[in-house]
């Protein structure tokens, strides 16, 4: 039988929990349990992306530098995400940058041997061409909205999405369970610090959302998504 930590993980994960036993226990055998301290990288550009990893406990950010040294944080994963997705459909290196947010657990599973269960396994390669085709588009609205959208629409959206992926309720809405700097918000939307400092006063006075901390309470929803469609 599997282990109970790293097998009971493998069996509550939503992407491998309908895989049959004799491929838990594969994965079990293949896979590997990482502990990462908080800024430690697990891959940076041009390293082999030959490692599919799911975030067992912790956050994971994943950001990309330009030639002038800016840095565009492309996005944030928790439990039970996967990343470096890209690898299985294409040989290429990394051109990003992939580090733990905060101390992190990760499952590593060999690309190679992760592909060969996706061969075997038709559901769990249509859950990754899901996802793959998801994030693509996730990565395309987010564009658009840098070329067309004010950073104060921008910044609705952001708010709404990582509310959506970190997201708890109170009796006064939905906190965003994640502490950013408005530094680092700044890197999520593509606008300054001092825009995003004016524009989250902007939201506050008009009763969009509250701040505690690092941290943002959504207040009115339906008014933030009118925001980020305008």
């Amino acid at each position: 039988m599997i282990t109970k930590t790293k097998g009971w993980f493998i069996r509550q994960t939503p992407m491998l929990a309908d895989l049959a036993e004799r491929e838990l226990e594969i994965l079990d055998q293949v896979s590997e349990s990482m502990d990462l301290r908080r800024r430690t990288r697990v891959w940076e550009p041009r390293d082999p992306a030959s490692t599919i990893y799911i975030v067992r406990a912790g956050i994971l950010k994943l950001s990309k530098t330009n030639d002038e040294g800016r840095e565009l944080t492309l996005g944030f994963y928790t439990r039970d995400q996967l990343v470096g997705e890209l690898g299985v459909v294409n040989e290429a290196p990394h051109d990003t940058t992939c580090e733990a947010y905060e101390d992190t657990q990760l499952l590593a599973i060999p690309k190679d041997d992760f592909v060969k269960l996706m061969m075997r396994h038709a559901p769990l390669a249509m859950r990754m061409i899901r996802l793959v085709g998801e994030r693509r588009q996730k990565l395309e609205n987010r564009v658009e909205s840098l070329l067309f959208k004010s950073a104060h629409s921008r910044l609705a959206a952001l708010f709404l999405d990582l509310g959506d992926g970190f997201g708890v309720r109170d009796s006064r809405g939905r906190i965003v369970n994640l502490k950013l700097t408005h530094k680092e918000i700044a890197s999520l939307i593509g606008a300054t610090r001092e825009t995003v400092s004016f524009a989250i006063l902007d939201l506050r006075k008009d009763g969009l959302i509250q701040t505690e901390g690092k941290r943002v309470i959504l207040i009115d929803e339906p008014r933030l998504r009118a925001l980020r469609d305008a």
